[in-house]
């Protein structure tokens, strides 16, 4: 697989693919975020120290079997607003467990 399948296949940008797993009939892609685009989530400030790392799994579009992408979501300390956050996820929203893509399938396929 490669970062361009990720962009026209899942529509996930600026995230590079690290590796795929095949676990149980399940597909699990690994991918890893762009450290150049790393941002406090407050005040979109670049000034920011890093602050661990958690690893968040995403249910996006099933391509024959069910897909999941794992990312490492960096924790970070900004130095502007003394804010320590998780950074922002690009292709999916807050609080959520799967991505913008397989919201809007799963809302075509229900017909709403």
């Amino acid at each position: 697989m490669s970062t361009s399948l990720l962009y026209h296949a899942f529509g996930i940008v600026g995230y590079f693919y690290q590796s795929t797993c095949f676990i149980a009939g399940v597909i699990v892609v690994a991918i890893q975020a762009d450290h150049w685009r790393l941002r406090c989530p407050v005040c979109k400030s670049r000034e920011i120290h890093c602050r661990g790392k958690l690893v968040r799994r995403f249910r996006t579009i099933p391509v024959g079997q069910s897909v999941y992408i794992d990312l490492p979501v960096q924790r970070v300390e900004c130095t502007r607003c003394q804010a320590v956050r998780q950074v922002k996820i690009q292709f999916a929203d807050e609080h959520k467990r799967y991505t913008r893509s397989f919201e809007r399938l799963v809302l075509d396929l229900s017909g709403t």
